[in-house]
């Protein structure tokens, strides 16, 4: 059965067009549109949909955070996708201890917003690639304040490589970018892994998030 979508943003002229090319691919069963709390609530409580997709233009960043919890209490099936206008690493590690499921930058592609949708209709979080790419700068720059956290920091090179593979790279295209083998690339990806113990670079992230590695 496929999943219900509601929408809570504004301007409703985004959202309506948003909804028009969703209802053509056929992923939601219903979409509805709010750009009211109140009304969103009584239909959180009415009705209550398998995501929530939230654009942060529609609250100031303190209502975002206690809605979001107020939400999730609510209901903690409902899978909340956060759509940010510039959110920072601290904003951004907020959200998902707040309990949402999927963040997306303002600028995301409609590529990645159905990458997210599938992300979470498999469990999983996700984070959109400009928000990646910031928390694992920050995750480099802070390396030797994360000795309390990871017992074996990652090398440089270990940390080189991680980048590489949060953008999408095969081992080969790795190898051919570092100018070494395919299978130095795996036996670093594995010791990655192993150092954070996490299966991808998803993994990174929430390992990231949950251990307060990044403040």
């Amino acid at each position: 059965m496929k999943p219900k979508l509601t929408i809570f943003d504004e301007p409703l002229l985004y959202a309506e067009g948003l909804s028009k090319i969703l209802v053509q691919n056929k992923i939601f069963s219903s979409i509805e549109i709010f750009n009211s709390y109140e009304n969103l609530s009584k239909h959180i409580k009415n009705d209550p949909p398998e995501f929530l997709m939230i654009s942060s233009g529609i609250l100031v960043r303190t209502e975002m955070y206690s809605s979001i919890e107020n939400i999730v209490a609510e209901n903690k099936n409902i899978k909340i996708i956060v759509i940010g206008h510039s959110f920072d690493v601290t904003s951004i590690r907020k959200l998902f201890t707040k309990g949402i499921k999927s963040y997306l930058d303002k600028n995301s592609s409609y590529d990645e917003f159905l990458k997210s949708i599938q992300a979470l209709i498999s469990n999983e979080i996700y984070i959109c690639d400009y928000a990646k790419e910031m928390m694992i700068n920050y995750i480099s720059h802070k390396q030797e304040k994360q000795n309390s956290h990871i017992k074996d920091p990652l090398t440089k090179r270990e940390m080189e490589i991680l980048k590489l593979i949060c953008d999408g790279l095969s081992s080969k295209d790795i190898g051919e970018r570092l100018f070494i083998s395919i299978n130095t690339v795996e036996t670093h990806r594995k010791r990655i892994l192993l150092k954070l113990n996490v299966r991808n670079s998803v993994g990174v992230v929430k390992y990231a998030l949950e251990n307060n590695i990044i403040h």
